[in-house]
């Protein structure tokens, strides 16, 4: 069955030199599983890789896009729709500068007209999750590769200042991001103040986890390729740097660190199946938590109350930006 293209879309009779579309994020809200499960779909193209941004990083928007293309799409058939799946473009601005040291300043209509000038017709895909939820998951994510040192609760209350606020906003950073990247309706706002409602649609995490067929159907129709189709990975939950980034984290004793990167370790891994690997997963996110408790209790930079509160502080931030979304939706999230 042949669906016609989204409307503002341009096709070449030989090549391609536009996307169709972009999952444009959130940042630990289940990209890297929806990213599988479109790969599989026959009518769509995605990359080999999920990390490929080109407008949020000025090395590359400052580079040849028909390059970018067809290193991205080297073996795609043009009939395709293309697409990437990119959490870079809802980090609310540049993510990297075009030289060292911070990015410049910018906002979130940045990247959002960075993309409606070169893509105007494209479809656009959120992905985004209980903000607090996503919040708690960045802040693991930096601890694990070691650009954090800060506890949770002393990280949000360092940030939650009107002057380290309005930075974040302006300066993107992984470690700065951990509040306002969960702005979404700061930030989809700006995505709305250059596109159309119609070319905008925006998923739950929390259904992709309950429901994923539901969620696949209805991102598969708005793309325009058949609904219907069911991707035999589908509820599958993938999960960005696997084992190895936690095995590396894991590096507590020379014997682990051994282990870690044994040809032997990689190889078990592999031959588990993927219900074997979560269960694998989870018991190393347990034992992670633990000795980074541990270990800051051991130094003295465990905050010694707070953390059960610390919650409660990120849910009165977001009540405001809780509206704003719902009133660019039409409806509550579900964490609301």
């Amino acid at each position: 069955m042949r669906y016609p293209p989204p409307r503002g879309s341009i096709h070449l009779a030989a090549t391609k030199r536009h996307l169709d579309f972009i999952v444009i994020g959130a940042q630990k809200a289940g990209t890297t599983s929806l990213f599988e499960y479109l790969r599989r779909h026959p009518q769509l193209a995605l990359p080999a890789s999920k990390e490929i941004p080109y407008f949020s990083h000025d090395r590359r928007y400052g580079g040849d896009w028909d390059e970018y293309l067809a290193k991205a799409f080297a073996f795609a058939d043009t009939e395709s729709r293309w697409g990437t799946v990119t959490p870079h473009y809802m980090s609310g601005g540049i993510y990297e500068g075009s030289v060292p040291g911070p990015p410049p300043a910018s906002d979130e209509r940045t990247v959002p007209l960075r993309i409606h000038e070169r893509l105007p017709g494209v479809r656009l895909v959120a992905l985004i999750r209980d903000p607090v939820e996503r919040a708690r998951s960045h802040h693991a994510m930096a601890v694990m590769n070691g650009w954090e040192r800060r506890d949770f609760p002393t990280a949000v209350r360092e940030l939650l200042s009107p002057d380290a606020l309005d930075a974040a906003r302006r300066v993107v950073s992984e470690t700065t991001g951990y509040i306002v990247w969960g702005e979404y309706g700061r930030i989809l706002r700006g995505y709305l103040d250059v596109f159309p409602r119609e070319q905008l649609l925006v998923q739950f995490t929390a259904e992709l986890r309950s429901a994923p067929a539901v969620v696949v159907r209805r991102v598969y129709d708005f793309l325009g390729v058949d609904p219907d189709y069911v991707p035999d990975n589908l509820g599958t939950t993938y999960r960005p740097g696997g084992s190895t980034r936690r095995l590396h984290w894991l590096d507590l004793t020379k014997l682990q660190t051994k282990v870690a990167s044994s040809t032997a370790a990689r190889t078990l891994w592999h031959s588990l199946p993927e219900s074997g690997r979560r269960r694998v997963d989870q018991t190393f996110d347990r034992v992670n938590y633990r000795a980074q408790l541990w270990n800051r209790r051991a130094s003295g930079t465990l905050a010694p109350s707070g953390e059960d509160h610390i919650d409660d502080v990120l849910r009165a931030h977001y009540e405001e930006d809780a509206r704003r979304l719902q009133s660019l939706l039409g409806t509550s999230p579900p964490w609301v």
